[in-house]
């Protein structure tokens, strides 16, 4: 029997992995195949999206056996683990192991992966179509999660029962409808300011839509999103747990959906608080939060008139009220970032926005 493994996190399984597994099959005349996604990946953070989800995406993408074996497999999956079991379910079977050229570059860095080769026969996916052989899909599950956060149309790219499952239990969309509905009204505003102070529409744009894409997620989370960013919580953050989103932001931008502009990146990341430099992008999303379509406060429209006419002085007086706000509960001081914003706004510390005509 020719019994090959395909695995991985599968964070969605997409066409390109259902294409990979049938050029596998095919191209060794595998008897089976069997589809197994990892708990956690040695090489890969812990994906957000649980297992169970994960495996029944699987089951709803691939026309293959879907094994749970690793998931139930307290710990990091390793993959000499999964064959070592499979060698001893499957006593006379020849093994395949399926792996990606990105993955076969790090192959030295597996666990015993000397032993992974007396186990099984390592078969390498190519990552260029092959005449009359395999031809990759272009995209990643990376993208993807991006695309189902900013409720873009994939079908071209998943399952039909697949996508309805994610659709179904709001899977990579971490907003509630009501956050989403709040973060399409921030795009807007962001935008109209970016074409008025001269800042890019179109990252204003994203930006606005991205800004709160952590404020769903719980607090632990947040803090564990920018621990695995490389930039924790800092000892001012903590007491604030209202911020913490927009770090967390940033984060989960950056690991989760492959976002690598540090403009957007930065316009998420300050969008609470602001913080000294502020770059004009930066402060048309600061902005463009507080005086949204969906707002409703007693002076919104004075802000607003400020922000069509100058959006430094915009920025100063929501600064300005939030800080009115802290002394009147009695609360910490001001976050040192926004005091140092708030500080070289009023030295006059920032070039005048430009608008739009000049």
């Amino acid at each position: 029997m020719r019994l090959g493994i395909y695995g991985g996190s599968f964070n969605p399984p997409h066409l390109g992995h259902l294409r990979a597994a049938q050029y596998f099959q095919t191209s060794h005349a595998l008897d089976d195949l069997l589809i197994i996604p990892a708990k956690e990946a040695p090489l890969k953070a812990a994906p957000l999206v649980s297992g169970e989800d994960r495996l029944a995406l699987c089951e709803r993408t691939f026309p293959f056996p879907v094994s749970g074996m690793e998931l139930r497999r307290p710990g990091v999956s390793y993959t000499v683990d999964t064959l070592r079991d499979l060698r001893t379910q499957y006593l006379e079977a020849q093994l395949f192991l399926l792996v990606g050229e990105d993955q076969r570059a790090k192959f030295r860095q597996w666990k015993d992966w000397r032993e992974i080769l007396s186990l099984a026969e390592l078969v390498v996916l190519p990552r260029v179509s092959e005449s009359g052989g395999f031809a990759p899909l272009d995209v990643s599950s990376t993208e993807l999660r991006l695309k189902l956060l900013l409720e873009e149309d994939c079908s071209a790219w998943l399952a039909q029962e697949a996508l309805r499952y994610i659709k179904e239990k709001r899977l990579y969309q971490p907003l509630t409808p009501e956050r989403l509905y709040h973060s399409q009204c921030v795009a807007e505003a962001a935008e109209a300011l970016a074409r008025r102070y001269g800042a890019d529409p179109e990252k204003a744009r994203l930006a606005g839509l991205l800004h709160d894409c952590a404020k769903s997620l719980p607090l632990k989370i947040q803090q564990e999103l920018c621990e695995r960013y490389g930039k924790p919580l800092r000892p001012e953050d903590l007491p604030a747990p209202p911020v913490w989103h927009a770090f967390a932001g940033e984060a989960y931008l950056a690991l989760e959906c492959g976002v690598a502009d540090p403009e957007i990146l930065g316009a998420v990341r300050w969008h609470t608080l602001g913080h000294a430099g502020m770059t004009p992008l930066e402060e048309c999303v600061y902005v463009g939060d507080l005086i949204s379509a969906d707002r409703d406060y007693p002076d919104l429209e004075h802000v607003r008139a400020l922000a069509s006419r100058d959006l430094h002085a915009a920025s100063m007086h929501i600064l300005e009220h939030h800080f009115a706000q802290r002394r009147e509960k009695n609360d910490r001081p001001p976050h040192p970032d926004a005091l140092a914003w708030y500080n070289e706004l009023c030295a006059g510390g920032l070039p005048a926005a430009p608008t739009e005509g000049d």
